[in-house]
């Protein structure tokens, strides 16, 4: 930019898109998207998605196009951030098996600020899935914010943190278990 040029850059547009990159056999290249997933930084940019991605009520989990999404989600997931998936018992959603009860919940928060929606059960992250997801729109979209959010806890966040969102979340449940055996919900 020279010394008097100026541009409006609208911060709290979505983020561009990162290229598709594939491999040799044709498939995505999901861990070699980014130059460095801390491009993705989590604080302070704007969400992913200019829209809210939403989990769809009504999805076919026996459709083999349902199945081809939710494997190429799972294969994005553990490509990016090491963690294993499969699809959920809950059709429509993707179960991400992470670390903690703590990881779970931070990403699941973090990811719906990407307007993504996402939720944590136990030590389990749970993102979207629908067999009308394209490669190069809704199931990139997950891929991304899984790169992103996991790459900002395991290289970004504090262990102190880490042990308070656990910490967090261990009362929680247990404020939740005295609350059922005392009858109130």
């Amino acid at each position: 930019m020279k010394e008097n040029e100026t541009h409006d850059i609208d911060l709290s547009a979505p983020m561009p898109s990162a290229p598709m990159r594939f491999n040799e056999d044709g498939s995505v290249a999901w861990g070699d998207m980014w130059d460095s997933y801390c491009v993705l930084a989590t604080e302070g940019g704007p969400a992913h998605r200019e829209s809210l991605l939403q989990a769809s009520a009504t999805v076919d989990p026996t459709s083999h196009k349902y199945q081809g999404v939710v494997a190429e989600i799972v294969r994005g997931v553990k490509d990016v951030s090491g963690l294993d998936a499969r699809a959920s018992e809950q059709a429509g959603w993707i179960a991400v098996e992470t670390e903690s009860t703590g990881m779970a919940s931070w990403l699941a928060e973090k990811i719906i600020a990407e307007n993504v929606e996402a939720r944590s059960d136990g030590k389990l992250l749970l993102v979207p899935v629908a067999e009308h997801y394209t490669l190069k729109g809704e199931i990139k979209n997950v891929v991304t914010v899984v790169a992103k959010t996991t790459h900002y806890w395991k290289e970004h966040l504090a262990s102190e943190v880490k042990r308070a969102m656990d910490m967090e979340n261990m009362f929680a449940n247990i404020g939740q278990k005295l609350k059922g055996i005392f009858g109130r919900k």
